[in-house]
This record gives structure tokens, C-alpha cells and sequence, in this order.
């Protein structure tokens, strides 16, 4: 049976209020469910098999139309983000009052899975957005998707562009960008190429989500980190060696550091960890989703004193970091 608009928004709206009010898994997972049931029953997009292909860019690569639908599904990812979102959105509403904000969404994919869920907590006379993505595939998901649901009045327009180019529109004010096109350790997806981008064109007052991103060499032990997934609560021992790279609104490319990575007899394995901060206090740190798990380097073995290890960031069509040692 067809829903009505209504019928699709209350759907909506409660399962946004669990992501964004409760703690419960258990609820937030059945809340995510339900999101994936109403958008993927309108766009035929699922959350499936991947049967579709990444497409390849200078910057990096955009993931294709069905992989932009798994995002959804990464509980703590989607609800951190969108919690934070929330959180900047009634920012600028407190500090711009009167004053309709236009959010450009950079990579929205078939959902603009970040934004469609705060249309319960938010009138279109408060927010407007500018739903990008370079697949014309998830575009035309997200625009059947907002029409089906009632919520054409949000968006100002649908781009197909290439966020690492894309120029604002002369005559908007864009007061947030919305770009989550990033694996753990900025590598391959052109989160930074976009950034690069984007950040130089926004007014002073404009918020970057995600506010900040880290990348951290950090020494680990095998041991520890299991001991993590199976002791409650367990706090594993790791040897921080320094930082790589922090990227944040305001924007500078990495350059290349030199990481002095101490002896030690018990800890072995060179790993880069990425901290997230989406916005104030929602941040997801390691092992939260896909996007903070830490990213493996080397093997350090026999390590009787401490060496230096030469790590540079490399903006190609596979974005990443190298190392020396």
C-alpha cells in the first residue's frame, strides 16, 4: 500500500527522534531500519549487494549509488553525524535569527542521508539545501525521493557536478557544506580535494561538517586491541607517536612530517588512527564505524630504539598517505 506525505513524514520523524534523543542500540538500529525501508521503497535503491560501480575522479574516487546507500546503515556514523548537523544547524539559526540556511550538500548520494532526517525537526523556511553528487543515478534517487515524500520546498536545486571544482552560485549565501566522502586515513575518496575546494569560497561564519578530522600514527599491540572488543570497557594500552594531519574550516593541505616513533618491546604495529568531529561534542573515534577504524602501516619489529618514519600525503585519483622509514 502507498503512503500519503504525511504518513511518510511521521515515519520520519519518529525514527529521527530516536537517532537523535535516545541511547538504546537496540532502537536506534530498528530507527535506521525503518529509514532504509521508507527511502530505499521509494528510490528502489537497497542497501544490498553491490552490483553497481565507483566512478574515478581526479580527486579521488566518488563510491557508487548503492555503496552511498550502505552509509546509512553504519549506526554510529549516521547518528553521530546527524546529531551534530542538528546541532549546527540550530547554531546558525541562533546566531543568524531571520535568516534561511542554505546548506550545500557535497556527495548526497540517494538519501542526502545526513539531512532528509532534520526535515522533521526543521520547516523549509529555516533550511534549504543544494543536493550535489557527480552519479546522475543517486541524483535522481534523492530527487524522486524528496518529491515522493513532500519535500521539494527544502531544496533549492539538484547539481550534478564534481564537488573538487564546483563553484558556489553567485547570488547564494551558503552557510554550511556537507561533505563525507572520506574512508579511514582520507584515503582514496576525495574528502580533502573537495575541501580544498569549498572551504575558500564559504563566508566566515559558514560551518564545515565534518568541524574537524584527524590522522595519528599510534603504536598498538595485538593483544590490547582484542582485549578492547572482549573486556568491557577495557582502555588499551597504545603508544601515540604523533600527529600526521589535521584538517579543519580552516583548510591547509598536508604537508609532509616526520613521525620519531619511540623503541618499545611490547608494542609492534604502526597503525594510523582518524578521529571525526562532526560538530561540538558528537566525534567518533576508533573502531565507531568504518571511517575511524585504524588503517595498518608496518610492522616495527626487533625495535631496540626508536626510528623515524617519513609520512606524505599524496592528492591523485587514489588520495593517501605514504611512509619512510
Amino acid at each position: 500500500m502507498k503512503l500519503t506525505p504525511q504518513q511518510y513524514k511521521e515515519i520520519l520523524s519518529a525514527a529521527t527522534h530516536t537517532l537523535l534523543f535516545e541511547e538504546n542500540y537496540l532502537h536506534i538500529k530498528n530507527a535506521i531500519d525503518q529509514l532504509h525501508l521508507l527511502f530505499a521503497g521509494v528510490t528502489g535503491v537497497h542497501a544490498g549487494d553491490i552490483t553497481d560501480e565507483d566512478i574515478y575522479l581526479p580527486g579521488g574516487i566518488a563510491v557508487s549509488t548503492i555503496k552511498a546507500a550502505h552509509c546509512l546503515r553504519e549506526l554510529e556514523r549516521t547518528r553521530r553525524f546527524i546529531r551534530g548537523i542538528n546541532q549546527a544547524i540550530g547554531h546558525l539559526l541562533n546566531t543568524m535569527p531571520g535568516h534561511t540556511i542554505n546548506i550545500l550538500y557535497a556527495g548526497c548520494g540517494p538519501y542526502a542521508t545526513l539531512l532528509t532526517p532534520l526535515t522533521s525537526r526543521f520547516n523549509a523556511t529555516k533550511i534549504n539545501f543544494i543536493l550535489m553528487d557527480i552519479n546522475p543515478d543517486s541524483l535522481n534517487a534523492v530527487k524522486a525521493l524528496y518529491e515522493q515524500l513532500g519535500l521539494s520546498d527544502y531544496v533549492i536545486d539538484y547539481v550534478c557536478a564534481d564537488a573538487t571544482i564546483y563553484k558556489f552560485p553567485h547570488s547564494m549565501r551558503i552557510d554550511m557544506v556537507i561533505s563525507e566522502t572520506m574512508l579511514n586515513a582520507l584515503r582514496k575518496e576525495p574528502q580533502l580535494a573537495i575541501m580544498n575546494n569549498l572551504t575558500p569560497q564559504m563566508h566566515q561564519e559558514a560551518i564545515f561538517i565534518p568541524e574537524n578530522i584527524s590522522v595519528e600514527a599510534v603504536l598498538t599491540q595485538w593483544e590490547e586491541e582484542y582485549r578492547h572488543f572482549t573486556i568491557p570497557d577495557y582502555q588499551p594500552k597504545r603508544i601515540k607517536s604523533g600527529l600526521l594531519y589535521r584538517a579543519s574550516r580552516q583548510f591547509k593541505l598536508p604537508q609532509p612530517v616526520v613521525v620519531q616513533v619511540p623503541a618499545s618491546e611490547t608494542h609492534n604495529q604502526l597503525d594510523l588512527f582518524t578521529e571525526i568531529t562532526v560538530f561540538g561534542e558528537e566525534v567518533l573515534t576508533a573502531y565507531n564505524c568504518s571511517l575511524t577504524m585504524p588503517l595498518a602501516v608496518c610492522k616495527l619489529e626487533n625495535q631496540q630504539e626508536g626510528k623515524s618514519v617519513t609520512f606524505e600525503y599524496v592528492m591523485s585519483d587514489n588520495p593517501g598517505y605514504t611512509y619512510i622509514y
